[in-house]
This record gives C-alpha cells, structure tokens and sequence, in this order.
C-alpha cells in the first residue's frame, strides 16, 4: 500500500495516511455509533418501563399498608421523586414514612432522564362503593385535614391521600423519558385506590 510522504523545512521526511486509512477508521466509527446508540436509547426505554412498574408497586403497597395497619398513607409528588408519608396522629401532620423495616416506602429518586407530571381529578361514576360520584369519603377527609392549614403545610403535606377504608384521591400519573419520542406512560389512581396503566389509544 503506498502512503503519502511530505519533507518538512528540517529535510526531514513525514509519513501521512492515505485516503484508503482515513475511509476505513471512519467506517469502523461508523459501525461502533450504529452499534452503541441504539443500545443506550433501549437502556433509557427500559427505565421508563421499570420506572412504571416501580411506580404501580409503589402506590399499590401504600393503599395496601393504609388498610391493613389502619393508618392514614399519603404521597408526596415531586418532578423527580415521590415519598410515601404517615399522618402522625401526635404531631398532628405527615411526615415521611420509611425505615429499614419498611423497604420499598422509602422516597424514591428518579433515575436521570425520567419525569414525573399528574392530575388530580374526581372520580367518575361508578368508581365509589355506592355508586355516586362526588363528595365520597376520601374528598370529605381530605377537606377536613386541609381546612385552616398554612402555606408551608401545604407545601409539606402529600398530594395523593390513601385511607384505611380502601379508598385514595383520584389522579392521573404521567411519566416520561425527557429527550425521548416515546409519549409519557399515562397511570391512574382510582377512588379505590386500584393503579392501571391506561393504553394508547
């Protein structure tokens, strides 16, 4: 194969690459890019769908721990975490519920490039025990622990309520992978406290 030669001022002779080299380094870059990136976008995809069933399991324990212990849950939401909490009847206000008895109800940070929106909502007819929608029992609680509160317990109390009776505050969860085309995985929480994933349309 011949190369390309120069001689610089000095006399002395340089060895250059030849246009051949240079197309084979660039297709080897190539085949790497073609190779990585797609690996790396389905590692992303993943955590969204890891991130979903996290979320289903973690909203479906703290219903489930409201109702067998008979204390009133709630969960805090946040962009980029969520905390499960306690009403602590002594103190009168919630605080974050975890402790290494209690793995899985600790707050959850979001790996990076996952975000988290929602919507509170009524619940729809035929969601509640008796069959009418409206002020049920979770909505009568709720307004009575928000009555007369301040600005910071409102920034410090959960949004989403779950009480011992089964049900929970009505609420639509939407998490997404910023950057990706992929549209958000839409979640609901319904009036009694039952977490499904709803399906594109």
């Amino acid at each position: 194969m011949r190369t390309s030669t120069t001689t610089n001022c000095a006399g002395e002779t340089e060895r250059g690459f030849t246009l051949l080299e240079v197309l084979a380094v660039a297709a080897l870059l190539g085949l790497f890019i073609a190779v990585l990136v797609p690996n790396l976008f389905v590692g992303s995809e993943r955590d969204l769908d890891q991130g979903v069933e996290r979320m289903r399991d973690l909203l479906s324990a703290v219903g489930e721990h409201s109702v067998f212990s008979g204390e009133l849950m709630g969960v805090r939401l946040d962009e980029e975490q969520v905390t499960p909490m306690r009403f602590d009847p002594v103190e009168q206000h919630f605080v974050p519920f975890g402790g290494a008895s209690r793995s899985g109800l600790g707050t959850w940070r979001f790996s990076e490039g996952l975000r988290l929106n929602w919507d509170l909502e009524n619940p729809e007819e035929g969601d509640e025990p008796d069959g009418q929608p409206g002020f049920g029992l979770a909505e009568a609680a709720e307004s009575r622990l928000v009555a007369g509160e301040d600005d910071e317990d409102r920034d410090q109390r959960p949004q989403l309520f779950f009480f011992p009776s089964g049900e929970a505050t009505p609420a639509r969860l939407y998490l997404e992978l910023v950057g990706s085309e992929r549209l958000p995985v839409r979640m609901r929480l319904s009036a009694l406290s039952r977490v499904t994933v709803e399906e594109d349309d």
